[in-house]
């Protein structure tokens, strides 16, 4: 085998073995923007949130950042932060109206 077809054989098994890294980071990415629309979510309507769904759901958000290399529990994450802001919307409206 030549130089010239070696290089192009280790040029597709990079590109190989790189894809599907590539991916992940795309999804990660993905959720990493989400945690800053939830966030910002957050501080626009921490009026519309009792002050503990909106302490659970940064928790949850924070869980979320570290979880960049697993984007299910990024997601996870995710998820129960905005069910700890619906239920602490829910609470705050049920105050509200006493």
């Amino acid at each position: 085998m030549n130089k010239r077809a070696f290089l192009m054989c280790i040029a597709a098994v990079g590109v190989w073995v790189v894809s599907p890294a590539m991916a992940d980071v795309g999804v990660t990415d993905a959720c990493q923007d989400d945690i800053r629309e939830l966030e910002e979510k957050i501080s626009d309507n921490k009026d519309d949130y009792t002050m503990e769904s909106r302490r659970k759901a940064q928790t949850q958000l924070m869980a979320a950042k570290t979880n960049r290399l697993n984007p299910v529990k990024c997601r996870k994450n995710i998820l129960d932060a905005r069910k700890e802001l619906q239920e602490g919307k829910r609470d705050k409206k049920k105050k509200d109206k006493d």
